[in-house]
């Protein structure tokens, strides 16, 4: 990286309260399973579901290490931890606005930032969730266009409609998060009721 490199990375205690979360559902549930599973000789599946768990939080784990935002050569890019790498050559930048947006319905604000064509089409959007404070500032000091900042916060759904680009595809959209939510509860349960299914567990009284 060179002197003028702006580089900024997602907050770790994000990355600890995943981990943390992980070990104290992980834990009793595999103690359980293990208690069961033990005296009739099937603790191997218990230990194979288990290590595809800890695998898959240890995938988790690396992508989110991998995760910044950088401005440098010529160019703003970033990685989310589900997403590829985004790059935006700074000559296409036109607007850069940072807005406060309410969380939920309480009085708290996270700040947004948004970076914009002439268009004013989304090109890259940073939600402060996941940054250090300050982050989203450096990061738009980099760039080569006067930050614009709201005068007041919005909520979400004055956000959206005050930018009409700046929503995720997966943003905005409640029946899809419905849609998704279903699907991982169903995967869950599946994958919980096969477990307890191979070791002989009583799922139902």
């Amino acid at each position: 990286m060179t002197d003028d490199t702006v580089r900024i990375v997602p907050r770790r205690s994000l990355l600890v309260s995943a981990l943390v979360s992980i070990v104290v559902v992980l834990v009793p549930v595999s103690g359980v399973l293990y208690w069961f599973a033990a005296p009739r000789g099937q603790g191997a599946w218990v230990a194979i579901a288990q290590c595809v768990v800890v695998g898959f939080a240890l995938v988790l784990l690396f992508r989110q290490l991998t995760v910044d935002t950088v401005v440098a050569d010529g160019e703003l890019r970033g990685r989310g931890i589900f997403s590829p790498m985004e790059r935006v050559p700074l000559e296409r930048i036109a607007q850069v606005d940072i807005v406060e947006v309410y969380i939920g319905q309480s009085t708290e604000t996270v700040p947004q930032l948004l970076v914009r064509d002439a268009a004013g089409k989304r090109l890259f959007r940073l939600r402060g969730t996941f940054w250090k404070p300050g982050d989203l500032e450096r990061i738009a000091a980099a760039l080569p266009v006067e930050t614009t900042v709201a005068p007041e916060p919005m909520t979400i759904t004055e956000f959206f409609e005050a930018y009409p680009t700046s929503a995720y595809w997966f943003e905005n959209r409640p029946w899809l998060v419905a849609t998704v939510l279903a699907v991982v509860t169903a995967a869950a349960v599946g994958i919980a009721v096969g477990v307890m299914t191979l070791i002989g567990m009583p799922i139902a009284g």
